[in-house]
């Protein structure tokens, strides 16, 4: 079975699964078949491994993200799915890719090579997640074996092309038509990166939410040496950046960091172009990871909030004034389309998930919150009092023995170049997931 399980990891790989939005049409087009060959695969595999499956296309829903999205559901079901103590247990993955970023950067010169090389299964999209979709596809072909005799248990499984984008056609709609077909699953198992260096040192319970937005300081260009001629933007967007960086929130607990602020790009004029001229224009955009005691709204008066009661030598910066007087169009956020943050308290499936690390790796398992946003955090707008974990290989690809492959933590893991995961990690992650499903069956 670990035979199998890694090569449906390097064939996923090899399917270059861009997720499907586009410049244009015709791009997306493309993408999108090359997404649906990759869902149609996964298809084929679980139907004849006896799971029963509907391919879901959803598109429109946004005006800005429109784009179709190919979407898989599978089931399978053990007993009576009407006897009081059924359990149903639903996973979630997606196997849409980020863009691969200077391939010629990447040692095999191809980001889906899928190669096993070193220990490590290699190519975009190997953390991330699709190593975890094989893990639960290969799970699939065993859970005759796995479910105990006389359990009444559903399996299903979602699989989307987009997670990596707008998410908008994607789990969001899967859930809802399942919703509507009357399927309540009352545990998720979300199959993203959970640790950072090892196997089972982390379940995440919820995720921060993440808000981006822009800073936007206009000026008048001009000569430098004409001083009464210009206005120049950089004096405003420097006391507005300094402002934001400081400021803080103290709202994290046992499992969530505090919500941060981190500017990720700043740009005025062109460096070495123009080394006399004012710009016209400074702008930066910024990135918040939020705790769900947060949302979108809050964050934002919050930016304007300190933009506008700063420390008292603030106010005697350089064109300060500029920014109370616009504060409404200098600062603005993306709130359409901020994704959310959640929290699932840890229980019963948690605890077996738990058991099941501890039983196959000898790892004892650490619940938080920390790390990028997810599709876990659609779950409670239709199955509010679902249990909820998130459980994947390593992050960084994974140590093998004690000993960090060279240029580790730089490249090799999830969005990386040289994306890769650990062969024992795959063929542990799948023997996780049966151990996790078995002990659910039994109240373990």
């Amino acid at each position: 079975m670990s035979e199998t399980v890694i090569d449906l990891t390097s064939e996923l790989i090899k399917i270059p699964t861009l997720t499907p939005y586009g410049e244009t049409k015709a791009e997306e087009r493309e993408k999108f078949k090359i997404c649906e060959i990759c869902v149609d695969s996964i298809d084929a595999f679980l139907k004849d491994r006896g799971a029963k499956t509907q391919k879901l296309v959803f598109e429109g829903g946004s005006e800005k993200w429109p784009y179709p999205v190919p979407n898989l559901y599978a089931e399978m079901t053990f007993g009576d799915v009407t006897a009081k103590n059924h359990k149903f247990i639903c996973y979630m993955g997606h196997i849409d890719v980020v863009p691969t970023v200077a391939e010629n950067l990447w040692q095999n010169k191809s980001p889906f090579s899928g190669k096993l090389e070193e220990g490590y299964v290699k190519g975009r999209g190997a953390t991330d997640m699709k190593a975890s979709v094989a893990a639960m596809m290969s799970t699939f072909e065993t859970l005759h074996d796995v479910v105990p005799e006389g359990a009444n248990l559903t399996i299903g499984a979602i699989i989307t092309g987009d997670e990596e984008w707008a998410a908008v056609n994607g789990t969001d709609k899967v859930l809802q038509w399942m919703k509507k077909e009357g399927k309540n699953p009352e545990a998720f198992l979300v199959g993203e990166p959970s640790s950072q260096d090892f196997l089972g040192t982390h379940i995440k319970v919820g995720r921060r939410g993440s808000l981006t937005g822009l800073v936007d300081v206009k000026g008048i260009a001009g000569h430098v040496a004409n001083e009464k001629g210009f206005k120049n933007p950089i004096n405003a967007m420097s006391s507005a950046l300094i402002l934001l960086e400081q400021k803080t929130w103290k709202d994290g607990n046992r499992y969530f960091p505090n919500t941060n602020l981190e500017i990720v790009s700043v740009e005025s004029g062109k460096i070495g172009q123009g080394t006399n001229v004012i710009p016209e224009r400074a702008q930066a955009n910024y990135n918040i990871r939020f705790t769900p005691k947060q949302t979108p709204e809050k964050l934002l008066n919050d930016l304007r909030e300190i933009i506008l009661n700063p420390p008292k030598f603030m106010k005697k910066l350089p064109d300060y004034q500029d920014l109370v007087d616009n504060i409404d169009t200098i600062i603005s956020a993306n709130i359409a389309s901020a994704s959310y943050g959640y929290y699932a308290k840890p229980d019963k499936f948690a605890e077996s998930a738990k058991r099941a690390i501890s039983e196959v790796l000898g790892v004892t398992t650490n619940y938080d919150g920390a790390g990028g946003s997810t599709d876990g955090r659609f779950v409670h707008n239709y199955f509010p009092k679902a249990q909820i974990i998130e459980l994947g290989v390593p992050e960084r690809g994974g140590i093998i023995g004690n000993e960090r492959p060279k240029g580790y933590e730089k490249r090799g893991g999830m969005h990386q170049i040289d994306e890769r995961v650990a062969v024992k990690d795959v063929v542990n992650l799948q023997k996780v997931y049966q151990k996790t499903i078995q002990n659910y069956a039994k109240g373990r």
